[in-house]
């Protein structure tokens, strides 16, 4: 169901360039802080990283995948932004 979302999110989206991916939530909150704190507008897809079953692969921490867009013109302030 999440891929569906993100399918449509992205097609409706002006936010398109990938800029960074992380499956930690810590690193999650630090990035968004930074993109909030220059006034970056972005969208996040996340994919979650479950069996069939409904348990997670991994452990806890890595079991959805955090992947951060902007637009294209917006891509090297946010860039600079999260590697400050």
């Amino acid at each position: 169901m999440d891929g569906l979302i993100n399918l449509v999110d992205y097609l409706f989206s002006n936010k398109k360039a990938l800029i960074y991916t992380t499956f930690v939530h810590k690193e999650y909150y630090k990035v968004a802080s930074k993109l909030s704190a220059e006034g970056v507008k972005y969208r996040v897809a996340t994919v979650s990283n479950t069996s069939s079953a409904g348990a997670p692969v991994f452990n806890n921490d890595y079991s959805v995948e955090f992947k951060f867009y902007v637009r294209k013109v917006d891509r090297h302030i946010a860039e600079e932004a999260i590697h400050r």
